[in-house]
């Protein structure tokens, strides 16, 4: 399990506040946050702080570029629980960890992003990538993209703009911040201001609501209960099984809590909405009288393009620790602010357990959702191009189980999501809020780079992330990042090109070019497989030790993923060929 940040930030300097530079203070001060890893691109704004980790005890990982570092970021928080910490130059450096920032501000992932900017002396007179309000006003870019930020107005103020990021990042719905610090303030020399703080959040509901959830869970015939990403990030997976165990409530997850409540489970659904198989939409249609969601995002990705199958007529509750997503798909009966995990803990201490007839009536309507879809026959994998399903199955078969998966976006994603089983909230991962293609293959480095062997980590990807974002390989190989990734090389950008082929009957624009993905990964350093039959896959993963490793993997283009989302683009004359 992923180590947790504590409840409260204290910094450990001595009684007395010592004299030295900006750009030390925040190096120690990151060091005390319990971080011991930072990513990034040195520049000439930022050069301060890079020169103060030459005498630190971090280690520092130079990217290939500045979104793929503050990707890798984003992994290695995921994998640690701590804040993942960037840094880059002005100008294009702070303008390349956009995309990343504005995923970690939609999947709750704490990063701070410190940015170097010209010197004060400079600002507003048309210096060369001046980031302040009269130059390319960087806040301004950034702010609906983070969580906070703030242009750090002298340096006195420097360490504790720094505390409170730590705070602000760290502190439920956790997101990304963007510090921003002139370069003669990060060199400039000042005393270190003591600090001590707690973290904020949010508050346990009131007991009368606990209560009034336990009585809906033991008395309704057909409860279930819903867990999206706040779901995951507070770790209440042990607690909804025990709640599920003792009202014999299903659960299902959508993609973004995959494994927080364990797949393998009797009680569980699966996905609803991307990545579903179909058992969550057949119970849900059936009617439910008593629907309780628990930090779901519920957009259109996780709720089948706002299906009305959610809508049964029965109670509907939301809990969340992120108010933005409030009411704000469905009309809930009652909506709950709190911490999730105090929240549920109380519930499940309040629940009693429903009566015989109850606990088999829930016990005979799961059986009936789970009994009505099709599995189909799904050939095993033998030569290439292959079924993508085969190959998710081949490689859950051959890896370990506490094997670490992540995927990209892409048509990849849904045959993962789908037939992946997965019964650990740490073992599957994919950037939903956002979506940007290259997210997996970032995220799979971040989080091989925190286990360090420890656990297997692969990514699934396919041929268009890789070449978008391939030149990182360069950084794993020169770390020795032992990731893997799986590329489902299907020579078209597959997701797009069935979308356009169900929406207009034709597909143009999405053919690959031709790229000996095993020659372009030996080039930057990574070793490399054409996997062309299972023999191949089960020779490279047995014999994989450190570094990345590349999996060349042949798909066959035509085969369609089961999407949810699909009516989401639909037009009414769509599938009509011209």
């Amino acid at each position: 399990m992923a180590e947790r940040f504590g409840t409260e930030f204290e910094s450990h300097t001595s009684e007395q506040p010592r004299p030295g530079r900006v750009a030390d203070h925040l190096v120690q001060i990151l060091i005390e946050a319990g971080v011991d890893r930072v990513f990034g691109i040195p520049g000439g704004a930022i050069s301060p702080l890079f020169d103060a980790l030459d005498d630190a005890e971090l280690e520092v990982v130079v990217a290939q570029h500045e979104a793929m570092a503050t990707y890798l970021a984003y992994g290695w928080s995921r994998a640690t629980g701590r804040p993942g910490v960037v840094l880059v130059t002005s100008g294009p450096g702070v303008l390349n960890t956009a995309t990343p920032m504005a995923a970690a501000r939609l999947d709750e992932v704490p990063i701070i992003v410190i940015a170097g900017d010209t010197k004060s002396d400079m600002a507003g007179r048309g210096a060369l990538q001046d980031g302040g309000p009269s130059g390319l006003d960087v806040l301004h870019v950034m702010k609906p993209l983070t969580k906070h930020v703030e242009a750090i107005a002298n340096p006195g103020r420097a360490a504790a703009s720094l505390q409170q990021a730590v705070r602000v990042s760290m502190t439920h719905p956790r997101g990304p911040v963007l510090l921003n610090l002139a370069m003669d303030m990060a060199g400039a020399d000042v005393a270190a201001p003591l600090y001590r703080g707690a973290l904020g959040g949010v508050a346990p509901a009131a007991p009368s609501i606990a209560q009034s959830i336990a009585d809906g869970l033991a008395s309704a015939v057909r409860p279930v209960i819903w867990l999206g990403l706040g779901a995951r990030l507070t770790d209440v997976g042990s607690t909804i099984v025990r709640l599920a165990e003792r009202t014999r409530c299903p659960v299902l997850t959508d993609i973004e809590a995959k494994g927080v409540f364990p797949e393998s489970h009797a009680l569980s659904l699966g996905l609803f909405g991307v990545g579903s198989r179909g058992v969550a939409e057949r119970y849900l249609a059936e009617g439910t009288d008593f629907l309780l969601t628990v930090g779901a995002r519920l957009d259109d990705t996780t709720t089948g393009g706002y299906s009305d199958t959610v809508r049964s007529g029965g109670r509907m509750i939301q809990l969340d620790h992120s108010a933005d997503r409030l009411n704000r798909a469905y009309a809930f009966d009652e909506v709950v602010l709190c911490d999730l995990a105090a929240t549920l803990a109380e519930v499940t201490r309040r629940t009693p357990a429903p009566g015989p007839h109850l606990l088999l009536a829930r016990d005979a309507a799961v059986r009936d959702a789970q009994r009505t879809v099709l599995q189909g026959v799904v050939p095993e994998m033998d030569r290439g191009p292959h079924h993508p399903i085969a190959v998710v199955r081949a490689l859950q078969a051959l890896l370990p189980r506490d094997t670490v998966f992540t995927t990209d976006i892409g048509n990849h994603l849904l045959f993962a999501a789908q037939h992946l089983e997965i019964d650990r909230a740490d073992a599957f991962h994919v950037s939903n809020g956002l979506g940007g293609m290259g997210s997996g293959i970032g995220t799979a480095m971040g989080l091989a780079f925190a286990y360090s062997g420890r656990r297997p980590v692969v990514g699934i990807c396919g041929d268009g992330s890789l070449r978008m974002v391939g030149n990182e390989l360069a950084t794993c190989a020169q770390h020795r990042i032992p990731v893997v990734l799986a590329v489902f090389n299907d020579g078209q950008l597959g997701m797009v090109e069935h979308g356009f082929e169900r929406q207009f009957g034709r597909a143009s624009f999405c053919a690959s070019p031709t790229v000996d993905v095993v020659a372009f990964a030996h080039a930057l350093g990574a070793s490399a497989v054409r996997v062309e039959r299972r023999q191949d896959l089960e020779f490279a993963l047995k014999h994989h030790d450190d570094g990345p490793l590349v999996l060349d993997i042949p798909i066959r283009g035509e085969v369609h993923a089961r999407n949810p989302r699909a009516e989401v683009f639909a037009f009414p004359s769509a599938g009509s060929p011209r």
